[in-house]
């Protein structure tokens, strides 16, 4: 029996934890507020909160094209 499945060995690890993005917009907010935006703290808080929204449903967007259910794995290999 023959397999055609090979996985792409650059996908091993293809989420990027929610922790990441957030402290990533956290440190860019930073930066640019350090370089004269004139940010309020709500606004920062608000650009924070749509982050804290939109990090979950893109990892999993972006994850969810990389990564395979173990029943589908074993599907695949049964082939």
């Amino acid at each position: 029996m023959q397999n055609d499945y090979n996985p792409d060995e650059s996908s091993a690890e293809p989420l990027v934890s929610v922790g990441g993005i957030t402290a990533a917009a956290t440190a860019i907010i930073g930066l640019l507020v350090a370089f004269g935006l004139d940010l309020t703290d709500e606004q920062r808080t608000a650009i924070l909160g749509v982050v804290a929204v939109a990090a979950p449903l893109a990892v999993a967007a972006i994850g969810r094209r990389r990564v395979y259910a173990p029943a589908t794995v074993a599907k695949l290999l049964r082939r």
